[in-house]
């Protein structure tokens, strides 16, 4: 009874620090009444659900976790509403709509960090299908880095950056080590993933979660039926695209790696995530335009692989 969601609040925990650790937006998934209410049960049943839909129904190949992960990143819209009214000076508004908060958030960030990360290290801790991007399986310290920079650019102090880090990554480190020694068995991911009778309990959930937040958090920024109807073509199309990738994925076979996840490998990917925020923390109470600048490489980097990745999953998902 207590492993299935044991092995949930590992991938919950995975997609909370990728998708908000990561970028300093919830420094403390594990030590708040907002991270333990909000932020895990809200990534976790976003990944949860969607992940059980696509090993369901289809094969988890790059294309068919990319186009979840979108559904999961327009979240954005009726939650938090920043696609429509973020808290920040938009660079590029149009017909209601932010375009960078578009490409960045919902076609890059959360497809990647909040959805492909966690399902690819999930993987590694169970069929060890290749998942993960290639460059990050090549070179995982360097993303260590790049991502304990970017998680400098929203934090207020080195302190705090050094504080997020260890009681995240000790959480998730701590959860690791007990599945590995009580509850590790050489499963198929497939089978720790929700049932249809389970997902018929978790799904009203995640929706009761959007009544509750949308809202709870600016109701006035939901906007007119333009800018809404915007975000209504997105969802169709994404869904389209998901439903003829996973009937293609379906005669696909993924690879799969010879090793799983290494303890080790992990504690010094956590290590130097955490040297790297602090160290980025410090330069920055020196520096202050080196937040803008990171911040500034990521939505122009992210904004084109964003655009590449929806682009490469529609063309395979429509293609004969």
């Amino acid at each position: 009874m207590v492993r299935r969601p044991f092995f949930w609040l590992i991938i919950a925990s995975f997609s909370a620090f990728f998708g908000e650790v990561t970028i300093g937006a919830t420094l403390y998934p594990f030590l708040t009444s907002w991270g333990l209410l909000v932020i895990l049960p809200l990534y976790g049943l976003h990944t949860l659900i969607l992940s059980s839909v696509v090993y369901r129904f289809g094969r988890p190949r790059f294309e068919t976790l990319y186009l979840a992960g979108v559904i999961f990143g327009l979240y954005e819209a009726y939650i938090t509403k920043v696609i429509w009214n973020p808290g920040w000076e938009s660079p590029i508004h149009i017909a209601g709509i932010g375009i960078f908060e578009i490409l960045v958030i919902v076609l890059f960030w959360h497809p990647f960090m909040s959805f492909i990360l966690p399902i690819g290290f999930a993987e590694l801790l169970t069929s060890k299908r290749k998942v993960l991007p290639s460059p990050l399986l090549k070179r995982p310290y360097l993303f260590a880095f790049i991502f304990g920079m970017l998680e400098s650019s929203n934090s207020p102090s080195p302190f705090a950056s050094f504080t997020s880090a260890v009681s995240t990554l000790g959480v998730i480190l701590l959860l690791i080590y007990i599945w590995r020694q009580k509850f590790d068995r050489d499963d198929e991911m497939e089978g720790l993933l929700p049932t249809k009778r389970e997902l018929r309990f978790l799904i009203p959930v995640l929706l009761l979660y959007y009544v509750v937040l949308g809202f709870g958090i600016n109701p006035a920024a939901i906007p007119e039926i333009g800018p809404q109807a915007v975000i209504w073509l997105l969802y169709a199309l994404t869904f389209y695209l998901i439903y003829r990738a996973l009937e293609k994925s379906k005669r696909e076979d993924i690879e799969r790696l010879e090793c799983g996840l290494d303890f080790y490998q992990l504690f010094v990917f956590s290590l130097i995530f955490t040297i790297s925020a602090v160290l980025f923390s410090i330069l920055e109470v020196q520096f202050h335009e080196l937040k803008f600048l990171i911040l500034a490489v990521l939505w122009l980097v992210g904004s084109g692989i964003g655009i590449t990745s929806f682009w490469k999953s529609a063309k395979w998902a429509l293609k004969a």
